[in-house]
């Protein structure tokens, strides 16, 4: 909890002043120049944010708290003429306070752990999974049939409950587009075309309803269909690929232990190893191949734009510190978007469908849709 150095009031670090005595924060101008922190998900905020880029939870100061003390004390002070205090730097000192309850997250995170796969959801064939590819676990997510009777309107007859906005693509941003059931996202032969895109495939993929819920499925596209984190962390696995801004990065996995030596006892020359573990990261370029290769040991490899482990260089889209892989002591990965303002995508699996909700982003090639309900 902060402090003011003078009356000892409560403060919050968006305060420009105490709102006790009057003394200046000098706290809130480092705020404006380096970015704030969220108190309610602990995401990194941009320099003059007023709403957190990650949950929504505004970044505006809260309303004062009352001075604490005694009633006599307050009656006293209250009738002091208010005193001229010179500002000092960094006056807001930290302390500790035994009331203090750790916040809640507003949302339950369902995207930490693997559900265990069971077999094929109910009403889907077998066939239909045969020979696909692992379940991301980051969309490894139970679904539970809709209630009798609790079916939205789309299950009823009525107007589909969702329909898609174009945040970013070929020029049309904030277009809405209604979705009636099997709306396909592709080429020029497609329900919503987008002819200029040269990386989306005739048909890309597929949005249709089932049991009242809307589902994105892949149709087996060279360039992929690729979702928004909505989770703090995602697992990683050796050939995942994930975007952020317009790069496209590929995980190569865990640096692979040297080889044995020669029956002779010779070993192989090369340059010095990383002394701990390390992962492998790849850049895809236009085309699919592979272009910039970077070897970085963990526990935590970050990206973005400048300043980072991994800097991917000038793109608009792309936040100064973006997102992080972590390397867990048994060797795992997992990736974790730093609350960039554009967000991190991760590919699913070809032929693979995925639940959407309203707020989620669908990215096919260069266009991002976002589910919204009317």
């Amino acid at each position: 909890m902060l402090q003011c150095f003078h009356c000892s009031s409560p403060l919050d670090p968006a305060m420009s002043e105490c709102p006790a005595c009057g003394a200046e924060i000098e706290m809130s101008r480092l705020t404006g120049i380096l970015g704030s922190v969220c108190r309610n998900c602990d995401a990194f905020n941009e320099p003059g944010t007023t709403t957190c880029v990650s949950c929504g939870e505004s970044l505006a100061p809260r309303p004062p708290v009352p001075v604490l003390g005694s009633a006599p004390h307050a009656t006293e002070s209250a009738a002091e003429p208010p005193r001229e205090v010179p500002p000092i730097d960094f006056e807001a000192v930290l302390v500790e306070d035994p009331d203090f309850e750790p916040t809640t997250t507003p949302h339950p995170i369902e995207l930490l752990e693997t559900v265990p796969d069971d077999g094929p959801e109910p009403g889907l064939s077998a066939t239909s999974f045969r020979g696909a590819p692992p379940v991301l676990p980051f969309e490894a997510v139970a679904l539970e049939p809709a209630a009798a009777g609790a079916s939205p309107s789309a299950s009823r007859g009525g107007p589909p409950p969702f329909h898609l906005v174009l945040d970013r693509g070929d020029g049309r941003e904030g277009a809405s587009l209604p979705l009636t059931g099997d709306d396909v996202i592709g080429g020029p032969n497609a329900t919503f075309p987008f002819p200029d895109d040269p990386w989306l495939a005739p048909m890309h993929a597929t949005f249709r309803f089932r049991d009242g819920r809307l589902l994105v499925v892949d149709e087996g596209s060279t360039g992929g269909t690729f979702l928004r984190l909505r989770g703090l962390s995602v697992p990683l696995r050796p050939g995942d690929c994930f975007a952020l801004g317009d790069r496209m990065l590929r995980f190569g996995g865990t640096l692979p232990p040297a080889s044995p030596p020669a029956p002779d006892g010779t070993r192989r020359i090369g340059s010095p190893r990383p002394a701990g573990p390390s992962v492998l990261l790849e850049e895809r370029l236009a085309g699919g191949v592979t272009g910039r290769v970077w070897l970085r040991p963990g526990p935590s490899i970050t990206l973005g734009r400048a300043g980072c482990a991994v800097n991917l260089g000038d793109d608009p889209f792309l936040s100064q510190a973006h997102a992080e892989v972590l390397l867990d002591t048994d060797g795992t990965a997992r990736l974790r978007d730093l609350g960039s303002a554009n967000g991190t995508f991760v590919r699913i699996p070809p032929r693979a469908e995925r639940e959407l909700r309203d707020g989620d982003r669908v990215r096919v090639g260069r266009q991002v849709l976002r589910v919204a309900e009317h």
